[in-house]
């Protein structure tokens, strides 16, 4: 058994901004992180633009191993805690070895979620979390010529987008009636919905994936509740994540949707810390990148004697797909009035409630969006913000 102080489970964003918070107040503190991943920390985020390229691997790393080592931190590669035991802070591994720690940061991230879709164990049904999916998905369609694409979320269109850049016939199913429908009100879906289908996608809304087709080791279809099948050599799943909960299931430590900590990132037992995907702070689980740095940070600030406490951020949205560009903030249902401003280069909403800025819409020039952002979230006087930007057009 070895004893350490820091232990970390996981080396996404959240693992690695903790243990840098860790090592910046703690110079001497023995800090090992454990990690079934066979790469350091990557930029997870570009997983998706990166399928129609070529890429090297240690391009991607956030660090170089060599930081690690100058660092004095201990990261154990492609392991596995298969075990914790809490009360006595023990952490068992796959190879059989024991970790005692004294203060442990839970940063096990996310899984993708797979819908109930029969037959989703066939050879060409994908999803893409890490780079080892990347690497196999590329390899997969390099001869191959149709792709459907299940979600039409924000990275669910990111990939979209980066599979046709790669040569490949993309359709994209939605469940929802429109695209972006909790980004985007239905004029402007239903435009992201024309634009697309002018780039050459074959979209299918209000409708899902029921049943892979072909036999086990080829995929040559998709049907859909609306009863109509779907040509495809293959599948990309993009419906979101769920927090990896493995370790706290049936154990002390409270759990929901996320493992429930405070806004000190504390878990309900003593020096128990999570943050990232896996956290959930009130009713809230995040599932941002942005998010999951941040709450590293504070997370690994509190385990080294600090007193940092975590704000649950405003959420904004944007989409920057070749000349497809959008942002959306706030609040664009259940309001009083809707102003308008359109030109040859933008289309913009700005949603008001009380003489507020609740919520604003650009499609098209989003250069502005930092000004657009803080309006919403300052909610500042809508008769202030178009006699400050002399929006005389705008009504």
């Amino acid at each position: 058994m070895i004893n350490v102080k820091y232990l970390v489970i996981g080396n996404g964003m959240a693992g690695l901004s903790a243990i840098k918070e860790i090592r910046k107040n703690d110079k001497e503190g023995t800090i090992t992180v454990v990690t079934n991943e066979p790469y350091h920390t990557y930029f997870r985020v570009k997983l998706t633009e990166l399928i129609c390229e070529d890429y090297e691997e240690k391009d991607l790393l956030l660090n170089s191993p060599e930081w690690y080592e100058e660092n004095n931190i201990d990261v154990r590669l492609r392991k596995i805690v298969e075990k914790i035991d809490y009360e006595n802070r023990v952490a068992l591994l796959d190879n059989g070895e024991e970790i005692k720690y004294k203060k442990l940061l839970l940063a096990t991230g996310s899984r993708p979620f797979i819908p109930p879709i029969t037959g989703n164990f066939k050879k060409g049904f994908f999803a893409l979390r890490n780079l080892k999916d990347l690497s196999f998905i590329q390899d997969y369609l390099e001869d191959r010529r149709k792709v459907a694409v299940i979600g039409g979320g924000l990275l669910g269109l990111e990939a979209a987008w980066s599979l046709k850049e790669l040569g490949k016939e993309v359709s994209i199913i939605e469940f929802a009636p429109h695209l972006l429908s909790r980004q985007l009100d239905e004029e402007f879906s239903i435009k992201l919905e024309e634009k697309l289908k002018k780039e050459g996608f074959n979209i299918y809304l209000d409708t899902a994936a029921e049943e892979v087709l072909g036999d086990d080791n080829r995929t040559d279809g998709l049907r859909l509740s609306t009863g109509e099948t779907l040509e495809t050599d293959a599948v990309l799943i993009s419906s979101g994540v769920r927090p990896d909960l493995d370790l706290v299931i049936d154990s002390v430590v409270e759990n929901e949707r996320g493992i429930k900590v405070n806004n000190k990132l504390e878990t309900n037992i003593d020096e128990v810390y999570a943050a990232g995907d896996v956290a959930q702070i009130g009713e809230t689980v995040l599932g941002l990148w942005t998010a999951a740095n941040e709450q590293g940070k504070i997370a690994g600030a509190n385990m080294s004697g600090g007193n940092e406490e975590y704000d649950i951020p405003k959420l904004f949205a944007s989409l920057n797909i070749g000349d497809i560009k959008l942002f959306s903030a706030g609040q664009i249902s259940d309001v009083d009035k809707v102003y308008e401003y359109e030109n040859d280069k933008t289309h913009n909403k700005i949603f008001v409630k009380n003489g507020k800025i609740v919520g604003s819409i650009l499609f098209g020039d989003t250069k502005e969006m930092g000004k657009y952002r803080r309006a919403v979230f300052g909610k500042e006087s809508i008769a202030d913000f178009i006699k400050e930007n002399n929006l005389k057009e705008l009504g």
